[in-house]
């Protein structure tokens, strides 16, 4: 069902505010209902409010899903019991769709896309090593987190929890703890072997600014600055972004000639978060608000409302008009399958304005965003349920777009875990790589591959990067 006078109405008040969350009321006429869901014979309350929710989910994702012409009538389904089996199952178009996600969790989340989420500090990546043994080894660490002050590090494994050893059935729900010990394990030719260390962390509010390392190398005349990106997330009142600001700055005091952006382990966030490091890397006749960074394409009722009513910011993003001293024309990225969404745009939109250099594995290949949509029918809110359908799919200046496979990197190198350097350290093999690749001068003997000499690390299911491998439109809403 489409009610086209909502839409407008909506639109016309909600799509010039900047806000990250889309507000959806659903008040389509509902016989036998009342406040909490549908009234069904034999149903329990619980199972009544289910329905209900599953009926605003319905009713959301047939008006602004990206593939709404592929949802099945609405007259079809007589049990809708279980929100999620219904959105994944019965709404999402598999065939295609491998991004749009659902949580009843909403507080927990919404915490987690402002940039201050209750958390230990510390980015796991989860590893199968036998038949049934899961291993953490830790991607990254947000500085002044309590995860760093407890000592943890980069590229330590975690062998256990609570005393525990994980498996595929136990660790993400011993990991999703707010507090526990973990015991520390170590690497010894194809073993994982016990330590007999441990440490005990409590996870708190933090400020997970997602630049997380900086420095500026020097090599054969060359100065490089270098820094890690893990997340597309703006802060409360910009203060992520004035992080960019001032690394650049430092950058250009310096006299750094050559970049290299470390998006190894970002998977994705806001599209304003983004636009705003393009603008800060691209040069000046770029940066100057009129050159293309990105189209979008929504379905055909969004499609021909926005070029209607020439909602422009909702079908383009322009590159900000922002005066930088720091001038390049190149830059290097590095990438892992874990480099997904928002990185992914940030170095498609770049590369039809600047030599654009990627080192690594390919990426993860998601060209679609979407919008976070909680219910609002009643306040305060009756449930915690929350969507993220992709209701558009994005493509650069040149309209370049369906990367299904990911972005090629320029030089293929592997991210191996279990052997990972210290960020900054010209022992890892993808920074190496870069700084070869720039300077053309030789910093290791010789290259050795790691996997022969150690077991395979194969990462396993990590719920929570189902939603942060996403693109976030922060500049549309609907209220």
């Amino acid at each position: 069902m489409k009610n086209i006078f909502r839409l407008k109405y909506n639109l016309l008040f909600a799509f010039t505010l900047f806000s990250l969350t889309v507000f959806w009321s659903c008040k389509k006429e509902e016989p036998d209902s009342d406040e909490t869901g549908t009234k069904e014979e034999g149903l329990s309350a619980e199972d009544s409010i289910n329905i209900g929710i599953s009926e605003w989910i319905y009713d959301v994702m047939d008006e602004v899903y990206y593939w709404t012409s592929e949802m099945p009538d609405y007259s079809i389904f007589t049990s809708k019991t279980d929100p999620e089996s219904f959105y994944y199952d019965e709404l999402v178009y598999s065939n295609e769709d491998k991004w749009s996600y659902i949580t009843d969790d909403f507080t927990s989340l919404e915490a987690e896309l402002s940039g201050v989420p209750v958390s230990m500090g510390y980015s796991p990546a989860f590893g199968l090593i036998s038949e049934n043994q899961v291993i953490i080894v830790v991607e990254f660490v947000y500085p002044n987190s309590p995860a760093a002050d407890a000592g943890i590090e980069r590229g330590d494994i975690i062998v256990s929890i609570d005393g525990q050893y994980m498996d595929t059935t136990n660790y993400y729900d011993l990991y999703s703890q707010t507090s526990y010990t973990v015991g520390l394990g170590y690497l010894e030719g194809n073993t994982i072997g016990d330590s007999g260390e441990t440490i005990s962390i409590t996870a708190t509010t933090i400020a997970a600014d997602p630049l997380v390392y900086d420095t500026i190398f020097e090599v054969s005349g060359k100065k490089i600055g270098y820094f890690v990106y893990t997340e597309f997330v703006s802060g409360d009142d910009d203060e992520y972004l004035a992080t960019i600001d001032n690394v650049f700055s430092n950058f250009t005091t310096a006299g750094v000639t050559d970049l290299i952006v470390d998006l190894r382990y970002n998977g994705g966030g806001e599209i304003t978060a983004s636009t705003y490091l393009a603008s800060s890397i691209a040069p000046s006749s770029v940066a100057n608000g009129s050159n293309v960074f990105v189209t979008y394409e929504y379905n055909d009722l969004y499609q021909s409302y926005f070029e209607e009513y020439h909602y422009d910011d909702n079908l383009e993003t322009k590159f900000l008009n922002k005066v930088n001293d720091f001038e390049i024309s190149s830059v290097s990225f590095l990438t892992t399958s874990g480099t997904a969404s928002a990185s992914e745009l940030l170095i498609t939109g770049l590369d039809p304005y600047m030599d654009v250099t990627i080192v690594g594995e390919p990426t993860y290949g998601k060209y679609t965003g979407m919008w976070v949509i909680y219910d609002t029918d009643h306040e305060p809110r009756e449930h915690d349920w929350c969507i993220m359908p992709v209701v558009m799919k994005y493509a650069n200046s040149q309209g370049y777009t369906d990367f299904h496979d990911g972005l090629t990197p320029d030089y293929e190198v592997t991210d191996y875990l279990l052997t990972a350097k210290a960020f900054g350290d010209l022992d890892d093999d993808l920074l190496a790589t870069a700084v070869e690749q720039i300077t053309g001068v030789s910093l290791r003997s010789a290259k050795v591959d790691k996997r022969d000499n150690t077991i395979q690390f194969n990462q396993v299911y990590n719920k929570k990067e189902d939603y942060k491998k996403n693109l976030f439109m922060t500049r549309s809403g609907l209220n």
